[in-house]
């Protein structure tokens, strides 16, 4: 029999057999099968406990009084589990505050619902006295839910109108709001990094785009620029051409190099895909890549105009920035990748299926890039 699953009582039987019964240590143990060691210390124990004075009245009622608050603490710590159990599960289910509480109201008091969940008692009739909601139709829910996993919660309540208006559902914007409330369904919002400082002569261009960002038509105005791209092997560069007549990105090139040879292979996709007409103007910002020498004899080259921001102004190349903003918010996985292969893969699946071909534009009518330009070719 080990130690630690001796009962009580056996102790108390083999003590017995030595102090009561006048058997010796051997005997007993024989008798009940114990180590010697392990019979001495029980009995010690024992004559210990003895020797103790009796216990006082008020002693053995303090001892009640604390036991009984400690079982009414454990019994309030149980029904606490209980209560935000239960309330959160039904709130999973799209119930509202007032309907959960007023659910439970016959197996709990409200007072106690609302002290456990953090909540008012005040605001909680002040809430359950307005008028019943009216539930949106569950079609109309399950649309919302779908658009939101598809745009990987990028859209907020305009874009969730525009969606949801090109699905059949006349949806205006406050309706929107209102039943991503509903639903549940909350926009992502992203977090900074640094680039270095390259040596060498800056060939800068003057800025001739001068902030107008919306050309009569395609092949006209380029932009582009660099960002950063977290992974677990660590940064990560995207280097894009955008087309300013319709948002669409016309090239773009991912490496782990933040060089000139990144901004190179952007370009030449772009004028691979586009075989833009000569004197198409390209506008960045003045990054060491876009005044290399290497990358302005290749505009040259190509017969395309250089323009650039003006020094530390963002505004002048706004709305590369902007696309910048909208791949990290809508799409980039908050945690980082495993790799540059899996970031790689990710953002070809934002750049070429849903941004240009799916993704709602606001500066193209609400329609994509690709069907924007569908007039001009």
């Amino acid at each position: 029999m080990s130690r630690r699953n001796i009962p009580e009582e056996f102790k108390a039987e083999a003590v017995q057999l030595v102090v009561s019964r006048g058997y010796s240590f051997t005997q007993a143990c024989e008798a009940m099968g114990v180590g010697d060691t392990a019979l001495r210390r029980w009995v010690a124990q024992w004559r210990a406990e003895q020797a103790k004075p009796p216990r006082t009245t008020l002693e053995i009622e303090a001892d009640a009084r604390r036991i009984r608050e400690l079982e009414a603490r454990v019994a309030d710590l149980e029904r606490e589990r209980d209560i935000l159990k239960v309330y959160g599960l039904l709130r999973q289910g799209n119930g509202s505050l007032p309907e959960v509480i007023r659910s439970l109201k016959k197996a709990w008091p409200v007072s106690v619902m609302c002290e456990v969940t953090g909540v008012s008692r005040s605001s909680y009739y002040a809430r359950a006295r307005r008028p019943a909601a009216r539930r949106s139709p569950a079609a109309l829910l399950m649309a919302a839910r779908e658009i939101h996993r598809e745009t990987r919660g990028s859209y907020g309540s305009r874009r969730m109108s525009q969606a949801l208006r090109q699905r059949g559902h006349a949806v205006g914007r406050h309706r929107a709001r209102s039943l991503m409330s509903e639903a549940q369904l909350k926009v992502s919002r992203p977090r900074t990094h640094r680039y270095s400082k390259a040596n060498g002569e800056a060939l800068v261009a003057p800025n001739l785009l001068d902030r107008n960002f919306e050309p009569d038509r395609p092949n006209q105005v380029w932009a582009g620029d660099i960002t950063y791209v977290s992974t677990r092997q660590g940064w990560s560069y995207l280097a894009i051409v955008m087309d300013l007549h319709s948002r669409c990105i016309v090239g773009w090139a991912f490496a782990l190099q933040a060089d000139t040879e990144l901004v190179i292979r952007a370009m030449e996709q772009a004028r691979a895909r586009r075989r833009p007409p000569p004197g198409l103007m390209f506008h960045s910002d003045q990054g060491c890549q876009y005044t290399s020498a290497y990358f302005v004899g290749e505009l040259k080259a190509n017969d395309m105009v250089q323009s650039m921001s003006r020094k530390g102004n963002c505004w002048d190349n706004a709305v590369v920035e902007r696309f910048f903003r909208s791949l990290k918010s809508e799409w980039l996985n908050p945690k980082g990748y495993l790799d540059h292969a899996e970031a790689e893969r990710d953002i070809k699946a934002y750049i070429d299926d849903f941004y240009n071909c799916r993704r709602i534009h606001s500066a193209t009518n609400g329609v994509p890039p690709v069907r924007h330009e569908a007039s001009f070719f």
